[in-house]
């Protein structure tokens, strides 16, 4: 397995992480929050920041859980999200998708959360799901109360949740609830976690300390993930960018464990590259999925799941810049062991979904799987007497039951739209883009996601419908 920061090397993050929030702390908007710190040990300097000691940080990792076992929405063990662990899921909020009639560009819709996520369901290299775009078709006051349904209904696979208010967040807890046949059993077993984030470098605003608080009282597994990203909200080295991330999602895992002990929390941050032409927050720079890999290196240090990033692009369009982009950060989860990696198949820096990235991927996420899968040395696959039998009869292997009897699992066997005809057919080839649409277009005829009961969407509807 990849190890980018090997255990002294974690130490001397961990240090600095610490230095971090004991010197300069963090900011806060909230009364309750404040006092929370302060009644544990921390405390409050000149300028009003929160010093948060080593002791409350140390406290608060031997208490943090150090898996957390989500559910399906039909209440069946789905994944362990663990250390050591890789789960792949898209990402979210898209504001723009590709058509999938006409293949043009414009402004998501509520139809394309419900597509995607149709597609995503089908597709087994996606274990959890995000909403792959933000409807602008809707209210936009209850925009991620929609979504959150609209995933709800199309997917058995657990969610991970955006949301921007309280009340968002209330809202979705409802529909879970709907959804798990009331709040016990939701808790007892969770089948989405909320991804909150604080503002970098170091603020804890109120609306995202109201979420986590609420979260921590309700037993909603969160992650606390900060954009941390290098040149803008943090340090311009990713290593200084994996401390202050790393700084920001602890002061979250102190707070949560002191509102509940028993809260389940993902270690990690987002922290990717300012590109410095253009301004932009990179989604393909390998800086990102370099620091995926330390924070994974961090999680094995505190024993605790970390979020990550792969399977995504800067480009515009599905071609060779998105295929290196993607698959470079998903051959890193996958080494690294970064347990929840989000925006799989994201395209345009975080803006853009299309559909056909979604096929594409998720044939990446099962071609590494397979490339990284441990040698068997055992005498079967060594095949000495097969070799030697081949070659007395001066044969063919193709020819010999031991190459029929074991193809399938010794080779990677690729979907039909991937090219490996003769030379004699390319007249008669298609593009790669072409066979991709023809894929979307077979998932969402043929895929049928296991219907939530109708009583259940009617009372979720009734629910939307209320607000």
């Amino acid at each position: 397995m990849l190890q980018f920061l090997p255990p002294e090397n974690a130490a001397k993050i961990h240090e600095s992480t610490l230095q971090v929030l004991e010197n300069t702390g963090v900011t806060l908007d909230h009364d309750e929050a404040e006092a929370i710190y302060l009644g544990a040990g921390a405390k409050k300097d000149d300028d009003g920041r929160v010093l948060i000691p080593r002791t409350m940080v140390e406290e608060a990792m031997e208490k943090a859980h150090s898996k957390i076992q989500l559910y399906s929405r039909d209440a069946d063990k789905s994944i362990h999200v663990i250390n050591g662990e890789t789960y792949f899921g898209p990402g979210s909020d898209a504001l723009f998708n590709v058509d999938k009639q006409t293949g043009k560009l414009r402004p998501s819709i509520l139809s394309d959360v419900t597509d995607n996520v149709r597609i995503a369901d089908g597709l087994s290299g996606f274990e959890f799901i995000m909403s792959m775009a933000l409807p602008q078709d809707v209210d936009q006051s209850k925009v991620y109360t929609i979504v959150f349904a609209e995933m709800v209904k199309n997917s058995t696979k657990p969610i991970v949740t955006t949301l921007t208010s309280l009340e968002d967040m209330q809202r979705i807890h409802q529909i879970a609830s709907i959804a798990a046949d009331g709040e016990d059993q939701l808790k007892e077993k969770p089948f989405f976690l909320a991804y909150l984030e604080p503002i970098s470098p170091l603020k804890m605003d109120r609306s995202c300390t109201d979420k986590l608080l609420y979260c921590a009282e309700n037993g909603i597994p969160i992650l606390f993930a900060a954009g941390a990203n290098c040149g803008s909200g943090a340090p311009i080295t990713p290593e200084g960018g994996v401390v202050q991330g790393g700084a920001e999602s602890l002061a979250g895992l102190v707070l949560t464990l002191l509102k509940n002990e028993n809260a389940q929390f993902v270690y990690g941050a987002n922290t990717s590259a300012l590109d410095m032409r253009s301004m932009i927050v990179c989604y393909g720079a390998p800086e990102w999925f370099k620091t995926v890999a330390m924070y994974a290196d961090m999680g094995k240090y505190y024993n605790l799941p970390t979020w990550g990033t792969a399977g995504c692009s800067d480009s515009f369009f599905i071609d060779a810049q998105a295929a290196m982009e993607a698959y470079e950060g998903i051959l890193f989860a996958l080494q690294s062991g970064s347990t929840l990696c989000h925006d799989v198949g994201f395209l345009g820096h975080g803006e853009l979904y299309d559909a056909r990235m979604l096929i594409l991927t998720d044939l990446m996420i099962k071609r590494a799987k397979h490339l990284l899968k441990s040698p068997d040395i055992s005498k079967n696959t060594l095949a000495v007497n097969i070799i030697d039998e081949v070659a007395r009869r001066d044969d063919l292997y193709l020819a010999h039951p031991h190459t029929a009897q074991h193809f399938r699992e010794a080779l990677w066997i690729p979907p039909s739209y991937i090219e490996r005809r003769n030379i004699a057919k390319r007249e008669n080839a298609r593009e790669l883009q072409d066979l991709l649409r023809d894929e979307v277009a077979n998932i969402l005829s043929d895929h049928k996601p296991k219907k939530l009961s109708s009583t259940k969407i009617e009372q979720i509807e009734q629910y939307i419908s209320s607000l």
